[in-house]
């Protein structure tokens, strides 16, 4: 938790899951309520960090979260609804060591998965969740056995819904969700996008050389098999290697072909500075995900001035919007993801328009100043209401 010598209006205390995108955002409020909005006093626990010293914790997690032999792979053993209940026994766990040495206006969770068990806390402090998306879709969208198998879940995030002062839903399509499927208050819900901090990508697209030797390709991605990597590894080889050139930022273990132009880059923390470097000499950004609840390396390369080449799945087209600042294609369908490519490499005027369209759609929505700002005033107006 951090030090904070000075006296402020508000004062949060965040508790994050701390792991993939989810630490990315969490360092993203982190820095921009401490650089620019000092009326909040921003006081983060990351989850992975009480894990660690939590042996009691950790002994429960592992009896919960235990996939039975067989039944594990597809779900049947009710496995994600268990592992749920143990991040969110540790969650609370966390919380209530907190509680004994601060004492919140607000009380702030990303994500829901982490809060189905911190009901009683609810009552003594507002507490705002944000969400990057529900167990209701991915339910709809997985189908057998999800249908029956996340039912649980769904029950749990109800509850606590119905519990919260107020939730923030990343995206349109969470935001419908909430409302629709768990039947919460329109008044109770808001969308506010995850934002990046413009500041970085400063770069001027007028300066790139848009008729380049060779067409710069990026992908990043951990999840490499999920986030489309094998589509985009079988297109490059079949028909771009003499054109373009592919940089994969992975930590995946890839046993990928030797060729020159063709860079693995293992190691890179987001928005560090060899990540900004990558984006700032890329052409194109690809990442032809099959699931992807959000995906903000979209919102990174479309800040950089890169037209993007993404999916129609989950929320991924509220990012990527097909035609505008990029493309979005359906999942594993490789021809199409050729065509995208060819489109993008072929049309210097159509990488150009699309960047910049991409960046005027980063400065309208995903400024993470902007966007913390509206979450300061969903702070307040429930730190008044308690």
């Amino acid at each position: 938790m951090s030090e904070l010598t000075n006296k402020k209006n508000i004062k949060v205390l965040s508790l994050n899951h701390y792991i993939l995108g989810h630490a990315t955002y969490q360092n993203i409020l982190e820095r921009t309520f401490r650089e620019h909005i000092p009326e909040v006093e921003f006081n983060s626990l990351h989850l992975t960090d009480y894990f660690k010293e939590d042996f009691l914790g950790r002994l429960v997690y592992w009896l919960l979260s235990k996939r039975l032999p067989g039944l594990g792979k597809k779900d049947y053993d009710f496995s994600r609804w268990r592992t749920e209940l143990a991040d969110s026994f540790f969650g609370r766990r966390c919380l209530e060591k907190a509680l004994k040495n601060y004492q919140p206006d607000v009380i702030h969770i990303h994500t829901q998965s982490i809060a189905y068990l911190v009901g009683s806390i609810f009552k003594n402090y507002p507490t705002v969740i944000s969400i990057d998306y529900t167990s209701a879709l991915l339910a709809k969208e997985r189908g057998f056995p999800a249908n029956i198998t996340y039912k649980p879940i769904i029950n749990m995030e109800k509850k606590c819904f119905q519990k919260a002062s107020h939730i923030i839903a990343c995206s349109e399509r969470s935001l419908s969700s909430v409302i629709n499927d768990y039947r919460i208050s329109p008044n109770k819900v808001t969308n506010i996008h995850y934002g990046v901090p413009l500041n970085l990508f400063n770069e001027d697209n007028k300066k790139k050389d848009f008729n380049p030797k060779k067409i710069k390709l990026l992908f990043v991605g951990n999840d490499f098999q999920r986030k489309g990597g094998e589509d985009l590894i079988a297109v490059f080889q079949k028909y771009f290697t003499h054109v373009c050139e592919l940089d994969i930022v992975s930590n995946a273990s890839l046993n990928l072909p030797s060729m020159s132009n063709l860079r693995i880059h293992k190691g890179v923390f987001p928005l560090s500075l060899e990540m900004l470097q990558l984006y700032k000499a890329a052409d194109i950004f690809i990442m032809p995900t099959h699931e992807d609840v959000y995906g903000m390396v979209f919102i990174e390369a479309m800040a950089a001035g890169l037209p993007c080449i993404g999916t129609k799945v989950m929320a991924v087209p509220e990012l990527v919007k097909d035609g505008l600042n990029g493309f979005a294609i359906e999942p594993g369908d490789r021809e199409a993801l050729k065509k995208a490519i060819f489109n993008l490499i072929n049309d210097p005027n159509l990488r150009l328009s699309m960047g910049m369209k991409g960046k005027e759609l980063a400065k309208e929505r995903f400024d993470a100043i902007f966007n913390c700002r509206k979450i300061t005033q969903i702070f307040s107006e429930v730190s008044n209401n308690k």
